[in-house]
């Protein structure tokens, strides 16, 4: 697969994985890793199952990105990768997360790709 253990379990990437139905590049995975690691971890958790630390401050939890179940996809499917992007950007403010709207779209499509690496419903074929 391509990955590997580090500091504290966070993975290293060293190959590409197929995501969602796109072939995403180590480096791409690397760069999304070190961004959730810095903006989201401290509510999804460095495991993607929304027990962070500051999780239990909120009214409502964080999503399970293991689960990959999302609100905003038709009921039981995956959203599109574009879909992902835009909720990331856009927030979810009333339920606690902030919108990401200074982010870069190169940024925030790579933190896309790595909350895909949470959930083997995005390496079976996908959005």
């Amino acid at each position: 697969m391509g990955v590997a253990a580090c500091d504290g379990g966070a993975p290293t990437f060293t190959e590409p994985m197929t995501l969602g139905g796109r072939e995403v590049p180590a480096e791409t995975l690397e760069q999304g890793r070190d961004l959730y690691r810095r903006y989201c971890v401290s509510c999804h958790g460095e495991d993607g199952s929304g027990q962070g630390p500051a999780a239990r401050n909120l009214r409502f939890p964080p999503r399970d990105f293991r689960k990959a179940e999302f609100t905003f996809a038709p009921e039981g499917a995956l959203p599109s990768h574009e879909a992902l992007v835009d909720r990331i950007r856009s927030g979810v403010p009333e339920r606690g997360m902030p919108p990401w709207v200074g982010m870069k779209d190169e940024d925030l499509s790579a933190l896309a790709d790595y909350i895909k690496t949470f959930s083997p419903r995005w390496k079976e074929g996908g959005a």
